[in-house]
């Protein structure tokens, strides 16, 4: 490929890397990467609730009130809700992506189900602290693509992924 006057191979492995995270916002990374990781079990008690993965008034309730916790914190009102309907969609496309995986007879976890309204409760925890964590680096440039590869070197599905990263920059 010729750009610019000098010619640019590109060999096998040695791919552009996007833009490194910045440092300030490792906790914030964490955090969306620690509430996907509750996507595989909420998608095991629905399953055994016989719910579905989409409850879309139930999502009504929860944007409302963490664009309430948003206003509060000082942060752009389109920024916020962009972040808290991206970890929506994220979750509910891990959920489908593991209600998939068993309805194709994939193994499912053993055990007792987890109870649907604890982890409700640690996704609403995680979810406020993901806003507080956003509002301490709502300036800094977040590059999505970095997002993205790391939420799926974390294990998530390229969709989920993708969609957890939709709000950053």
């Amino acid at each position: 490929m010729l750009f610019g006057g000098l010619l640019l191979l590109e060999l096998p492995g040695c791919a552009v890397q996007p833009p490194s995270l910045p440092p300030d916002s490792f906790p914030l990374v964490e955090l969306i990467s620690a509430r996907l990781a509750l996507a595989k079990e909420v998608a095991r008690a629905k399953r055994e609730a016989g719910l579905p993965v989409r409850d879309l008034a139930r999502e009504d309730v929860v944007v409302m009130r963490l664009a309430e916790q948003a206003y509060a914190a000082g942060l752009s009102p389109g920024a916020a809700l962009r972040l808290i309907r991206a970890q929506i969609e994220a979750s509910c496309l891990e959920q489908e992506r593991w209600m998939k995986e068993w309805n194709n007879g994939g193994k499912m976890p053993s055990g007792e189900p987890p109870d649907l309204e604890g982890l409700r409760q640690q996704l609403d925890r995680i979810s406020s602290r993901i806003l507080a964590e956003w509002a301490a680096v709502e300036g800094i440039p977040l590059p999505g693509a970095t997002l993205k590869a790391r939420l799926v070197q974390d294990g998530y599905s390229v969709p989920a992924a993708t969609a957890a990263a939709a709000f950053a920059h």
